[in-house]
């Protein structure tokens, strides 16, 4: 034991002399620098021409390229790096043989992570949490949960949702903030449709949630779902395609079941409306276009109001349909007064925001020398990974193969930036829409027109979705006691898909293969065919799914009739009939 111990000690003084040498090295050399105006870049170059100092960094630091001026002489290393680097968020690591590693400093920078919660303790899912002073902000999860990154020590954040108090928070030097927010009171006096009629918000007993026209941001809002994003307590919506009209989970309290369905009841106008199921793909899943929205086919300017249902009341009057919850969607309707013609257009811009940062065809040339050293040392057993030395595995290597650099110095510097994948593949989107509507009526008859073309253009290359809908209601009150309503919506939905996969694929089987495409691919030989990835060779050039022509069309009509009678005062009765036709088709090639 004590032969052992002396060895450890004995090999901790070691590795302890020859850090205090490293760091005398450094502190002891003295450089003379002098430059004007130059990058940092340049800087550091300057400094390794002096031959006893390498550096490591990201190209990505936009501080190297940010212009200084140095006028060090005979000083150290340290000190020069410590001028030139003072006014940023970087820090340096001086290690073995002179190898500086220029990193990011990030002690400067903080993660809080906490839940948000209403007065009754419920989770609340897309809460905003807003960096104060700043464009920097999350959204907290389906369980209320959030996590940020934060200047450290300096920062507040802010806690907003509809209908809900805004809240400020102080950081300080927290690392975890709970957050409790209150209902705005002012909005109690509201009108709530809750199934069988309305109410005043403060009369409710159950749980339900309400969303006016005017809180709805429908400018870029390709379907109602997009367009309830963040505004409703207890209301999850996320995306789960990247197709233009692509499927949303859309989940009232979270999600109720692992397998079963998790799909709230929709209700239109007093209506329940189905789901049609997509046509799926022909050839195999990786060419399958993905979901759609059950909401695409209403155009999100004709909505009056939106009340989410989230409580065992919604079970009590829409039986076990509404055991996911119950979205209430109440149209536009015509109102008394003269014609009223109306007319908007809006155009937005989509960015991929999203981007992985790949490799260029130099760093992934040298990223594959670096792995192939480091797999030839593991297949020799070379320390660290066995015991033989690299001397010996040199004059004597495992079966007879000496190591060869896969790509020379020449070849990296000849090489060009290679194939961006990923670019190749994702644009920029865009959402195009027009809306048209003409209203009118009297003390008995009312009326309402709306007409609604979108285009829109997906992020992803070659997809697209054209929504033309139009919309008819009309009211006739017949007498006192009796009253009659029609309502119509009729769209046609026009979509040109992408491959972005199914099943195994994981939806993604276009994006997938381009992430997984070295750059040292080409997208298209001269002679027309696609090389494959000869790592994955079942896997499909990503630029060859761009050939595949797949298109849907989806018709759909809703109509429903009405008749109210009230034969006694306050006693009323309804009848309501309707259909709800859905009809696909899709054309692959």
């Amino acid at each position: 034991m004590k032969i052992k111990q002396a060895r450890i000690m004995k090999f901790f003084w070691v590795v302890v002399l020859l850090n205090v040498c490293l760091s005398v090295y450094s502190q002891t050399t003295k450089l003379s620098v002098q430059m004007n105006n130059v990058t940092v870049r340049e800087v550091l170059k300057a400094i390794e021409a002096h031959g006893n100092f390498r550096f490591f960094y990201s190209d990505d630091l936009s501080f190297i390229e940010k212009k200084v001026s140095v006028d060090a002489v005979n000083r150290t290393v340290e000190s020069i790096l410590d001028e030139i680097l003072k006014n940023s968020n970087l820090t340096y690591q001086i290690e073995e043989n002179g190898l500086i590693i220029i990193v990011p400093n990030y002690s400067k920078e903080s993660e809080i992570t906490g839940k948000i919660t209403d007065v009754n303790g419920e989770e609340m899912p897309g809460v905003n949490v807003i960096i104060k002073g700043s464009r920097t902000g999350v959204v907290s999860d389906i369980y209320g949960n959030y996590q940020i990154i934060v200047p450290a020590n300096k920062s507040t954040l802010v806690f907003s949702f509809l209908g809900y108090i805004t809240k400020e928070m102080a950081v300080g030097n927290q690392k975890k903030i709970n957050v409790t927010l209150n209902e705005d009171i002012n909005r109690l006096d509201e009108i709530v449709v809750i199934g069988y009629g309305s109410v005043k918000k403060r009369d409710l007993t159950g749980a339900v949630s309400s969303v006016k026209a005017g809180d709805l941001n429908t400018t870029a809002a390709v379907s109602i779902g997009h367009a309830l994003q963040g505004k409703a307590a207890g209301l999850s919506v996320m995306q789960n395609s990247a197709q233009p009209g692509g499927g949303l989970d859309i989940l009232v309290r979270g999600a109720g079941s692992v397998n079963a369905s998790n799909r709230p009841l929709y209700i239109v106008d007093g209506f329940p409306i189905t789901t049609p199921e997509p046509l799926s793909a022909t050839i195999n899943d990786r060419l399958d276009p993905g979901t759609q929205g059950d909401l695409n086919f209403i155009n999100p300017n004709d909505i009056a109001s939106i009340e989410i249902m989230k409580d065992a009341s919604a079970t009590a009057i829409y039986g076990s349909r509404a055991a996911n919850g119950v979205i209430i969607i109440t149209t536009n309707r015509g109102k008394e007064g003269k014609p009223t013609v109306n007319f908007s257009a809006s155009y937005a811009v989509q960015k991929h925001t999203d981007i992985y940062d790949v490799f260029k065809l130099k760093e992934w040339m040298n990223e594959k020398n670096v792995a192939s050293w480091d797999y030839w040392m593991f297949e020799n057993e070379i320390i660290p990974y066995g015991n033989r030395s690299l001397e010996e595995a040199m004059q004597f290597p495992k079966n007879g193969v000496q190591y060869k650099l896969p790509y020379t110095d020449s070849e990296i510097e000849k090489a060009g930036d290679g194939t961006d994948w990923i670019s190749l593949v994702t644009r920029d989107g865009s959402i195009e829409q027009y809306n048209l509507s003409l209203q009118s009526g009297t003390a008995a008859t009312k009326y309402l027109i709306s007409l609604n073309y979108l285009d829109h253009n997906g992020i992803v290359e070659n997809s697209r979705m054209q929504r033309y809908t139009g919309k008819i209601s009309f009211d006739q009150e017949i007498n006192p006691y009796f009253k009659t309503s029609l309502n119509l919506i009729a769209t046609r939905l026009n979509n040109d898909n992408t491959p972005l996969g199914n099943g195994q694929w994981e939806k993604s089987g276009l994006i997938r293969a381009a992430i997984q495409m070295g750059p040292h691919i080409e997208a298209q030989l001269p002679d027309g065919t696609y090389p494959i990835n000869q790592l994955l060779p079942t896997q499909p050039n990503p630029y060859s799914l761009l050939e595949v022509s797949d298109n849907t069309l989806i018709d759909r009509i809703l109509t429903n009739i009405s008749v109210t009678a009230e034969p006694i005062k306050n006693l009323f009765i309804k009848y309501n009939a309707g259909i709800d036709n859905t009809h696909q088709s899709r054309n692959t090639y």
